[in-house]
């Protein structure tokens, strides 16, 4: 489970070169929409050269790969073949997408993860089986591209994207995947802290970006803060004393869920570095 994930795309040597200085949880190397056409053979070969010789150690790497054209997606998926990387980021993902990537994906490519791209109207009336689908790691919110297929204006009112908002962190939460949100185009500060609000509200494990400067604030939102923490350990530590699933702490009730709520919260500031030693020695 990650906050950030970093697109940066695959035919600029600067930014390949700096990917693990960005802090980003997860690096996204985009051959698609980030490449214009004449570019895509640049983009695999600077891409696939810099991780033979340089993969930075200890960085999820993802690749976005082509998807509207049968050729690209095959170049994409032989270029890769062999490289040191976590997973894809597979653009438009329906369950027509996903068999057709399936029946196209070097053999080597069978463990990678699959990310899900949720880009199109019609791919929200099978949000159930794509989720479950055993190849799907998660599912990303592919907002810009949604509003084209729908008309749908978010810069108007926010409240448009609520339902799908709503329905992929579903499906992903039934499915027990992992739910990644949207990136925000402004590079504005407050603009990037409203979607990150969004995110947090919607129930999402991370967010998308699509510049550096965007992380350090998706970090730190997205991570448990000092003041949930310490209220997370004062509900465990009550917990283990009284021995009960159901008691009172400062006026307020505490049961089952709001006790399990805090031990997520606690497994989560442990993943990040945010807790010294076990997330469990309170």
């Amino acid at each position: 489970m990650a906050r950030s994930y970093l697109f940066i795309p695959g035919n600029v040597p600067r930014m390949l070169q700096n990917m693990d200085v960005y802090d980003a949880d997860v690096i996204i190397i985009d051959l698609e929409d980030a490449i214009a056409i004449e570019e895509k053979d640049e983009a695999r070969f600077l891409t696939c050269e810099f991780l033979r010789a340089h993969r930075p150690e200890n960085l999820p790497i993802l690749i976005r790969i082509n998807s509207d054209e049968d050729s690209l997606m095959r170049a994409d998926l032989m270029a890769i073949k062999g490289l040191d990387i976590t997973g894809i980021v597979l653009p438009k993902t329906s369950l027509a997408q996903l068999e057709r990537f399936t029946s196209m994906k070097p053999t080597n490519t069978t463990d990678l993860e699959i990310y899900g791209l949720i880009e199109t109207p019609e791919a929200f009336f099978e949000l159930d089986k794509i989720a479950k689908h055993p190849r799907i790691k998660g599912l990303m919110l592919g907002g810009e591209d949604l509003s084209t297929h729908t008309n749908i204006d978010k810069s108007l009112d926010e409240i448009a994207f609520h339902m799908p908002k709503s329905l992929l962190n579903f499906a992903a939460k039934a499915a027990q995947k992992e739910a990644i949100d949207t990136p925000v185009s402004s590079l504005d500060d407050a603009a990037l802290i409203q979607g990150i609000k969004q995110t947090k509200t919607f129930g999402f494990d991370g967010k998308l970006a699509i510049h550096p400067n965007q992380v350090p604030l998706i970090n730190t939102h997205l991570a448990p803060s000092k003041t949930a923490i310490h209220e997370a350990r004062r509900i465990i530590i009550a917990h283990e004393k009284k021995g009960s699933m159901r008691f009172s702490l400062d006026g307020k009730m505490i049961d089952k869920p709001i006790i399990q709520r805090a031990q997520k919260l606690l497994d989560k500031a442990h993943r990040y570095g945010l807790l010294a030693g076990d997330a469990h020695a309170l």
